[in-house]
């Protein structure tokens, strides 16, 4: 079984390319460079260049799962976010994922395969202020996923983290207004997300669902 999962290189895509290593999957990431990777093979992926996702489409001839993790988070506020601003995370978050899905399609067809896209709870709920530009783009995700597992029929399916932890993020004002909120008083682990992502890539029955992993803080 073999698995495609951009921006492997990030916190998160490595935990995602573990989850799948550990369960016995042949792994493939996307990075802007090749370079070596203890999960799996690293491919030379520009999301935004046809051409490029072009040639790392050729390099596969069967594809089970694709994972699109890719994605680029700013804030500011929107009298002040410039128009090239709001056009950087629309092309990455939204744009580049549909590069991907509409290359690799055709393979996920031929093998009845899955794709999970990476949302956010901010698609769900507004964020901590400063963000409505990247809260539509991850909203745009989870109605990209919903329409395409109409369309398609494949289980296509998202994930809705929340703060996911890191240690620059550990004991910011960002960490303490999400945790104080959160069932769980802690950040999401990248490993728990993972396993929601291999969940939904090897369940059936399920499509065109967004899942939230964000340790309860929409609850509240």
């Amino acid at each position: 079984m073999r698995v495609l999962i951009t921006a492997g290189l990030s916190n998160l895509g490595a935990a995602i390319a573990k989850e799948f290593f550990d369960n016995g999957w042949e792994v493939y990431v996307t990075s802007r460079r090749e370079s070596s990777f203890e999960y799996g093979t690293v491919i030379g992926m520009d999301l935004l260049d046809s051409l490029s996702i072009s040639k790392a489409r050729e390099r596969f001839d069967q594809l089970d799962v694709l994972v699109n993790n890719a994605g680029i988070f700013t804030e500011d506020y929107q009298e002040e976010l410039d128009e090239s601003s709001f056009d950087e995370v629309f092309d990455v978050n939204v744009k580049g994922l549909f590069l991907v899905t509409k290359a690799f399609l055709p393979l996920l067809r031929q093998s009845d395969g899955s794709i999970v896209n990476i949302s956010s709870i901010n698609a769900l709920h507004p964020g901590f202020g400063r963000t409505a530009h990247y809260d539509a783009s991850k909203g745009a995700v989870s109605s990209y996923t919903a329409s395409l597992a109409s369309e398609t029929g494949l289980r296509v399916n998202a994930v809705a983290p929340g703060l996911i932890y890191s240690e620059s993020l550990a004991e910011s004002a960002l960490d303490k207004r999400f945790s104080s909120r959160a069932v769980k008083k802690s950040m999401v682990m990248a490993k728990d997300i993972a396993k929601a992502v291999y969940f939904l890539s090897t369940s059936e029955g399920i499509y065109g669902q967004t899942l939230t992993v964000d340790n309860g803080y929409l609850l509240n």
